[in-house]
């Protein structure tokens, strides 16, 4: 298993078509569902391989590592994204449980969830009925799982505090120590929840906020390198100039001039 990254989305809410492409492990706060239509295509789910085939679907709850590792070429499919409260019926389900088994098989579905399916292939983005059917769809896709009660997941939702509250921060003055002491536990079991949950250790996840920041803000022509390495966090050039290129594996005046065209 790889090392999980925290993503960000332009949007928090995206209801279209699913992705033709891998993509790698990866943890956001908001839910994730893929329904395959066609095609075949594999995912890690909370480090567990998932193969789906047509009529299947699966489900990443927020903040459980989820990656796409296979996706065959004829694949075709929809994709949701959404906070868990768009849906207040269903949100205490996101919020407090963790299904057993993350995905719903073809054969487990009931016509209701197979109409909602067909219904959001084809109404048009604009249709206030997209909301409802996504609704639909959802709900029987989570009347088919079982699960298990969120006092079994402590560590699961101390997780996610613990990543919310360092994407918050990640562009101060922020240690292992001060980012225990705001969220009331110990330097090691806030470093063992890191490696342990996300598989990746606490600086290196600070770090990937930063660079991902500092990405976005290069892209404005008004702002220097010297800006970016402090407001995203970086105490000097070199220290922020070896982050980026561990990151991305370029420097960041190479990048710069890449996205500048200049």
């Amino acid at each position: 298993m790889g090392k999980a990254f925290y993503e960000t989305r332009s949007e928090s809410f995206f209801l279209g078509g699913m992705t033709q492409y891998v993509f790698p492990l990866h943890v956001h706060e908001i839910v994730e569902m893929a329904f395959l239509l066609q095609g075949e295509c594999d995912m890690e789910i909370d480090g567990k391989p998932v193969s789906l085939r047509p009529g299947d679907a699966a489900i990443a709850f927020p903040f459980i590592p989820h990656a796409f590792t296979r996706i065959s070429p004829d694949a075709r499919g929809l994709a949701a994204f959404f906070p868990a409260d768009m849906l207040p019926d269903l949100s205490s389900t996101f919020q407090t449980m963790l299904p057993e088994k993350p995905v719903v098989r073809a054969g487990e579905m009931n016509g209701d969830a197979l109409l909602a399916a067909g219904k959001l292939e084809t109404l048009p983005q604009d249709s206030p009925s997209r909301l409802a059917y996504l609704h639909l769809l959802m709900a029987n896709l989570l009347s088919g799982m079982r699960f298990s009660p969120a006092q079994a997941y402590h560590e699961r939702d101390l997780g996610g505090r613990a990543v919310r509250h360092v994407y918050d921060h990640a562009c101060e003055d922020i240690s292992l120590s001060s980012a225990a002491r705001a969220l009331g536990i110990s330097e090691s079991h806030l470093s063992h929840l890191f490696s342990q949950q996300f598989h990746i250790n606490f600086r290196r996840f600070i770090n990937a906020i930063r660079i991902d920041r500092a990405i976005g803000l290069m892209r404005d022509p008004c702002i220097t390198l010297t800006q970016v390495c402090f407001q995203c966090g970086y105490e000097n050039a070199r220290t922020f100039r070896r982050a980026f290129l561990r990151e991305t594996g370029v420097l960041p005046a190479a990048y710069i001039r890449s996205v500048r065209g200049r």
